[in-house]
């Protein structure tokens, strides 16, 4: 018996080869009625073309021949004959040529007479005109030349009505040229149609046989799949065709028995698949959605006996370093020693479960209501998380923040004790991380302050929240102004003024630190730029460079267009960094300073002393000036260590050939200290707060002023009144 793919093949062989021979028989007839059809469209334009403009040359030339006779009178004949007489010939011989080509186009015997008649009248006309020019305005010929004149003329007007008659002809041949071919086009648009419908004829006579063959066989297996689906798994579907069927119809009732044979394997396998749904893959503890229902368990234990549950939400601290410095694997490794850590460190009535990433939650049970024993518990765990693990042969140590929350205290439902212990994690974090804290009423109220000052900071920069003050930096042994540090600050629309120590860590934490950054940079350099074109005296203005933004590959760019849209020389602009910023990844960093330094951008480093301190790192950097911090200033000169530390970073600054520049300076005692040790700048309330673009211009002038006034060796920074 055949094959129910071969019937099916050769039934849609026969129609695919018919439609294609039908397809390729109409394209070739097409593509030579057409190839004819141009052709013989093009001849015949073409001959009514011709025909038209020997029509014109002919009225041309007479209107040639009229200008000589008109003039002959006034100028005489050889003049006359001279000016007109060479545009009639001309114009006669185009008549020639166009009926030359209209004689090699035509195909018609009886239109080429014609052209042969007109041009044997042409060449009377000529000979009839010239003998009459010849005897024009001669004494005794003008009988004879009245005679020429009547003979040409009759001629000419001969040749008009012939060309005429012959451009008619053409024209007319023309258009019924036209006419056949448009009704040869609807003929064959009627052929394709007919094509179509045979083809669809076709196609439904094979569909219509193949769907009968077809047909009994599927009703078969639809009613055997009824029963398989209806539980009956010792159905079978009949057997009797050797096609594709037959071949379907055995491999179905083979599945059937598979199904029908591992239906107990499926049963006992149900509690390893609830296993699966209900714990963490990589760690084996309980996930989430056995959260939820321990939780419950718990929370109806502790109402029936009368005891407390305790839920405590975990965090890892610096695991994303770890897992970003050795890799996702070792991460994972990471994970699965601590949650077996603290499952060893607990009861075996507690439980811990995996809620994703660096998260956990433990669930301790059955705990007496005084809650005596769960900070001994809190405190040895975080003990046994920070002890050192080893992760690919390489020792690591991460640290735990956790938040507790109690029930019934801190929570009537398993939400709220969740919500509430994340939120005493939270706390356990800004505390400094390593610790617990348990829950209390006014964190929620921090968060949820939090969350709206976040939202706040994410419109600050569309609502034009933000602004700069500029805070002098002045040179020790002039008193000029050198440059200003930029400093932002942000008018909330309701709170008032808030806090850069505020909202500067939570835009670091959010990423909104990049686009306040951009603001930052893009705003000093307008307004530098603009003091400079109001006539102050040129200075650099420093910008603070975050972590975050430092990290971002468009940094370059940003600083670039930002001197390139404000126009401000890049000498005067000024970025500062930080120790610790720059040996997070120090041969990027380096990478990235020496392409801002190539443009003309300076450096310095903020805070020196406070960070890594790195003396080896720091010759490498492409520095203009280092930064004493405030911390080693403000109890100069009464704390001795500050001093020490204030001298050692003026001579390394020094010796390196950086200049240095001290900020927090606030008394006369440290700015006499600061510059009997060769300090190079200062910056502080000694000299003025930090104010904004219109009294810093007023500020800069005067002090320029002063300057110039008392000269290099009795320049002296002045207290200017709080502003």
């Amino acid at each position: 018996m055949r094959s129910l793919r071969v019937e099916i093949a050769l039934g849609f062989g026969v129609l695919i080869v018919l439609m294609l021979a039908l397809g390729v028989s109409f394209y070739l007839s097409e593509q030579r009625s057409a190839a004819a059809i141009d052709k013989l469209l093009n001849s015949d334009n073409r001959m009514a073309d011709l025909s038209l403009r020997s029509s014109l040359a002919m009225y041309k030339a007479r209107d040639a021949e009229n200008e000589l006779l008109l003039s002959a009178d006034r100028l005489g004949v050889a003049q006359a004959s001279a000016l007109s007489l060479p545009a009639m010939q001309n114009h006669l011989l185009d008549m020639r040529e166009y009926l030359t080509s209209l004689r090699i186009l035509s195909t018609d015997p009886e239109f080429r007479d014609r052209i042969d008649r007109i041009e044997a009248q042409t060449r009377q006309y000529e000979d009839g005109f010239l003998a009459f020019i010849a005897q024009h305005g001669k004494e005794g010929s003008l009988g004879s030349a009245h005679a020429l004149r009547q003979g040409y003329v009759d001629t000419a007007v001969a040749i008009e009505s012939s060309v005429e008659a012959l451009h008619t002809a053409a024209t007319r041949r023309a258009l019924q040229t036209r006419s056949d071919v448009e009704r040869a086009a609807r003929l064959s648009r009627w052929a394709a149609i007919a094509m179509v419908v045979l083809a669809t004829v076709l196609g439904v006579v094979v569909a219509s046989i193949v769907s009968q063959r077809i047909t009994g066989s599927i009703a078969q297996l639809i009613a055997f799949s009824r029963r398989v689906a209806a539980g009956d798994l010792g159905a079978r579907a009949p057997r009797g065709r050797a096609d594709e069927f037959g071949i379907l119809a055995n491999a179905m009732n083979q599945m059937a028995e598979s199904i029908e044979n591992s239906n107990a394997l499926l049963e006992s396998s149900a509690n390893s698949l609830k296993h699966q749904a209900t714990h963490d893959v990589l760690t084996g503890l309980p996930n989430r959605a056995l959260l939820e229902d321990r939780l419950r368990q718990a929370i109806s234990y502790a109402d029936r006996y009368g005891r407390l549950m305790t839920v405590v939400f975990i965090n890892l601290d610096g695991f994303k370093r770890v897992n970003d410095s050795l890799g996702r694997k070792a991460g994972d490794e990471l994970l699965k020693v601590m949650a077996e850590r603290m499952t060893r460190c607990l009861r075996s009535v507690d439980t811990v479960v995996r809620t994703g990433g660096d998260e956990f939650v433990i669930l301790l049970y059955d705990q007496p209501g005084d809650g005596t024993e769960v900070a001994p518990a809190l405190q040895r765990l975080l003990e046994t998380i920070a002890q050192p693990a080893e992760i690919d042969g390489q020792r690591v140590q991460v640290t735990a923040s956790l938040g507790v929350a109690t029930y019934p205290a801190d929570g009537a439902d398993a939400d709220a004790l969740l919500m509430n212990a994340d939120a005493a994690m939270s706390r356990a974090k800004a505390s400094g991380r390593n610790n617990f804290q348990f829950y209390a009423a006014e964190m929620n109220g921090a968060i949820r302050d939090r969350l709206a000052l976040c939202e706040g900071l994410r419109h600050a920069i569309a609502r034009r929240e933000f602004h700069l003050l500029y805070q002098p930096q002045v040179e020790m042994g002039s008193g000029r102004v050198t440059g200003v540090e930029a400093l932002i600050r942000w008018q909330h629309s309701e709170r008032g003024l808030v806090s850069p120590v505020e909202f500067i860590p939570l835009a670091e934490e959010t990423g909104l630190i990049v686009p306040i950054g951009e603001w930052v940079l893009r705003t000093a350099c307008f307004q530098n730029k603009a003091w400079q074109d109001a006539g102050v005296p040129a200075f650099s203005v420093s910008v603070n460079v975050s972590a975050r933004q430092f990290r971002e590959r468009t940094l370059i760019e940003q600083v670039a267009q930002a001197l390139g849209d404000s126009g401000l020389d890049a000498r005067f602009l000024e970025l500062e960094l930080t120790e610790s910023m720059v040996m997070e990844d120090l041969e990027k960093a380096l990478q990235s300073m020496k392409a801002l330094q190539a443009m003309g951008v300076q450096f310095s480093i903020d805070d020196f002393g406070t960070g890594y301190s790195s003396l080896s790192a720091l010759k490498r950097f492409p520095i203009a000036r280092l930064k004493i911090d405030r911390a080693f200033v403000r109890d100069i000169p009464g704390d001795e260590d500050d001093k020490a530390i204030a001298k050692a970073i003026i001579s390394l600054g020094h010796e390196l050939n950086l200049r240095v520049i001290a900020e927090g300076v606030e008394t006369e005692q440290q700015l006499d200290f600061l510059r009997a040790h060769g300090c190079d700048e200062m910056q502080g309330y000694l000299f003025s707060r930090p104010v904004p673009p219109a009294e810093l211009a007023a500020l800069v002038r005067s002090r320029s002023g002063m300057a110039a006034a008392a000269g290099p060796s009795d320049a002296r920074p002045r207290r200017v009144a709080a502003r």
